[in-house]
């Protein structure tokens, strides 16, 4: 009940639902508590529209890009196909943009200079992890962005773009910051209670968990570095698991939010076959015939059979000639618990109609997973020679998401058994590690994408001109119309095939 009520209060101050008349902000204002009262109520709003980004375009553009998703459906609405051949415009990104910079970045920034005014370094703390993190995955998307003066709201009308290469480090040096300030002795608030991500009975609780995601996201972007400067990212990661730094622990630590099974609290991910894009967008062939060659167990939680009722899978491709719903569709892991199949709802042909299962939208918004910081330690110690057995993380990584995807411990062991061994050359067992991290960040966030840009791997194949719009895999996004048409520090890219600077994979 409380996390209902605190999941409202974001919504309502993330401006994502409207309030009543009676709503949170009616009762009992004190004008000189202002202050005070503005930081419980700006974190629930960031946490909260992170966790929205984290299912929204953004992460769409990525999946799509990476072949885990498909837009090839048999309806008018052609957003996802286009975006599936690449056809990702200066237009479409404008709300995400703006949904970045003058939403989370700007809330979080607020939240900053409130928290340290006030004297409460634990919310400044986790305010600039947050910040980091958004930053992170800004950065991965588009390469140079905004960063010394991105945030001067009301003082810099223009500001001026930062080389992407010198961000990273800014990064790194803010969840140093924000760790320490977590650490800080005394904080007149405590962030515990008031946030949709991490909440806990008590901050000692919610502490360690914010610390843990701050060490294990600076895993994340060392690793990132590993074709662009391995010595360096095998020296910082090494140095940073020999600091004695906490790292995520058990699936408990995952980095993600909540959604609710009720009216406009729901996954958003619940409602795209249900709305005006039912029947566009299902899984990916890529992805389902990588899944379906292990036998993976993780297929009932993450799609539908297809035929219905059978235990068969087939993915979509925007390749395949003629648009068609004759396919698996998403299922649970990404829509939330299930009703029962509407009998009527499935079709001669062994396909299911849109509305024939309706989901809660209780699925959480994925974002940095403990699966994934064990498959980064399983990659640092193959490629690095960083501490630890590369082996005993990757079958970690995969246990784990078995574990989330709600695998049997039976059907664990078993698929451990046959999948869990690195063999072969250094090459080889670096495409078995990413692609199991491919398999259990499904629906996260950028990650995908960046470690193809990384590594190659998994090996999607392009889609090719004409369908296409770009004659190989996109590399980043175009900037945002409404940035490049009103300020004169950014130049717009000229394709889609620019690069980041941690992306120098021939």
């Amino acid at each position: 009940m409380k996390y209902n009520k605190i999941l409202y209060i974001a919504l309502v101050s993330a401006g994502l639902i409207f309030p009543s008349c009676d709503s949170f902000f009616d009762v009992n204002d004190d004008p000189n508590n202002i202050t005070v009262a503005r930081a419980t109520e700006i974190l629930p709003a960031a946490t909260t529209n992170i966790g929205f980004m984290g299912v929204s375009d953004l992460m769409r553009y990525s999946n799509l890009i990476m072949q885990q998703f498909s837009g090839h459906g048999p309806v008018l609405n052609n957003t996802f196909t286009n975006y599936e051949r690449y056809s990702i415009s200066d237009s479409d990104v404008n709300n995400t943009w703006n949904n970045i910079f003058a939403g989370i970045l700007a809330d979080l920034e607020q939240l900053i200079k409130i928290s340290t005014e006030n004297g409460s370094p634990h919310y400044t703390g986790v305010a600039k992890i947050l910040k980091a993190y958004t930053y992170q995955v800004t950065v991965d998307a588009w390469g140079d962005v905004p960063y010394a003066e991105g945030l001067k709201f009301g003082e810099i009308q223009y500001p001026k773009y930062d080389d992407d290469a010198a961000i990273y480090p800014q990064l790194i040096a803010l969840l140093d910051e924000g760790i320490a300030d977590l650490n800080a002795p005394a904080s007149l608030l405590e962030p515990n209670s008031f946030t949709t991500i991490y909440a806990a009975s008590s901050w000692s609780a919610s502490k360690v968990k914010w610390e843990r995601l701050a060490n294990t996201l600076k895993l994340r972007m060392f690793l990132h570095y590993s074709e662009s400067n391995p010595a360096f990212a095998s020296q910082q990661i090494t140095a940073l698991i020999n600091s004695g730094a906490e790292f995520m622990k058990s699936n408990d630590d995952n980095f993600q939010m909540m959604f609710l099974n009720q009216p406009q609290r729901q996954n958003p991910l619940a409602s795209i076959e249900g709305g005006q894009f039912r029947n566009q967008f299902f899984p990916n062939r890529f992805l389902v015939d990588l899944m379906n060659t292990k036998e993976d167990p993780r297929r009932a939680a993450y799609f539908i059979p297809f035929p219905y009722n059978s235990t068969s899978y087939k993915g979509s491709t925007i390749l395949d000639p003629t648009p068609s719903a004759q396919y698996s569709r998403l299922h649970s892991y990404l829509k939330g618990t299930a009703s029962a199949v509407n009998p009527a709802g499935v079709l001669p042909n062994g396909s299911i109609e849109g509305t024939a299962i309706t989901y809660g939208g209780d699925a959480p918004s994925r974002l940095l997973l403990y699966s994934e910081y064990n498959f980064i330690r399983a990659e640092a110690a193959l490629r690095f020679g960083a501490p630890g057995d590369a082996e005993t993380f990757f079958r970690e990584g995969i246990r784990a998401s078995l574990s989330s995807a709600g695998t049997a411990p039976a059907a664990i062991t078993a698929y451990l058994a046959a999948h869990g061994t690195l063999a072969g050359t250094p090459a080889a067992k670096l495409e078995q590690l990413i692609n199991q991290k491919y398999i259990a960040n499904f629906g996260v966030v950028m990650e995908n994408w960046t470690d193809w840009r990384r590594t190659g791997y998994p090996n999607i194949k392009p889609i090719p001109t004409p369908i296409a719009v770009w004659n190989g895999v996109p590399r980043s996004l175009f900037y945002p119309f409404n940035e490049v048409s009103s300020n004169p520090n950014i130049k717009q890219k000229a394709t889609l095939l620019e690069r980041v600077f941690w992306d120098t994979r021939q």
